[in-house]
């Protein structure tokens, strides 16, 4: 990240970098009704400032226009609308005949693809596989568990936010273009879908624990047969694997509260150890 090596505009890599450090409390900046409005004109403000140095009119205009116009977006991909408009505020700066609606147009139009592939990939995935390292280590009593799970989300996301910027002020709406064209929104989202729901399916075959002791048969000189040996030669860990599918289910479909589904687990848990169908 040098500090000194231009881009193809006016803005340095300093300057995307002052963008990316302030960007970074976006989602601390969260209020209604347009969301992250004042956290995306707080981190682009000194670039606007440096864009706009010799029109102040222009400049107040910039501010008013980002400050009442809704935003929001997963806010480790902020970078690359961040970085566009920045790349579009410099072409108006430039020029007076800019339609400025271009701004609000391509910032909306960035919004909902960009959302679906932020939580797919840091929400759904890379969260998830943090836990499951986490969960692993804290269960052994390893404090490694916390740090892992703290480095483990924190370095990619940084890095996204700080690529996505630079990307997006360099190749301005060239980049969308470019992305519609090749389809490479929809490859990005449908290949960390994949790896979510695969590190979903490791993670319940891991950390999620369920076995039933009953046994059926066994009269005079035949062994009991156990009901888990079954389950287990239809399918390892089908009752895991069910109990979270029925967990999903409830909290997708049913829109059962996590709280009371917790709590329901537990007590439906030790009801059915005391009868002895679950181990």
């Amino acid at each position: 990240m040098s500090s000194n090596v231009k881009q193809g505009g006016l803005l340095s890599n300093k300057d995307l970098l002052t963008a990316f450090s302030r960007g970074i409390h976006l989602n601390g900046m969260n209020d209604y009704p347009a969301q992250m409005h004042s956290g995306y004109v707080y981190a682009m403000i000194p670039a606007l400032k440096k864009i706009y140095k010799d029109d102040k009119e222009k400049r107040v205009d910039a501010y008013r226009r980002h400050m009442t116009e809704y935003f929001n977006v997963t806010p480790y991909v902020v970078g690359l609308p961040m970085g566009v408009t920045l790349a579009l505020e410099e072409q108006n700066a430039q020029s007076d005949d800019f339609d400025t609606t271009t701004v609000t147009g391509v910032k909306t139009a960035l919004m909902g693809p960009l959302s679906a592939i932020g939580d797919t990939i840091f929400h759904s995935t890379l969260r998830v596989i943090a836990v499951s390292v986490a969960v692993d280590l804290c269960m052994q009593g390893s404090f490694a568990g916390a740090v892992l799970f703290f480095l483990i989300f924190n370095i990619p996301q940084l890095l996204v936010r700080w690529w996505t910027l630079k990307m997006g002020y360099s190749m301005g709406t060239r980049f969308l273009e470019d992305a519609a064209t090749a389809g490479i929104m929809d490859k990005i989202s449908y290949a960390a879908s994949v790896i979510g729901l695969a590190a979903i399916g490791a993670m319940t075959a891991t950390n999620v624990a369920l076995t039933t002791p009953i046994t059926f048969g066994g009269a005079g000189e035949t062994d009991p047969m156990a009901l888990q040996g079954l389950f287990d030669a239809v399918m390892p860990k089908m009752l895991p694997l069910l109990l979270v599918l029925a967990c999903y289910w409830l909290l997708g479909k049913k829109k059962v509260n996590v709280v009371v589904l917790l709590i329901a687990l537990i007590v439906v848990g030790v009801v059915l150890a005391l009868c002895g169908i679950i181990g």
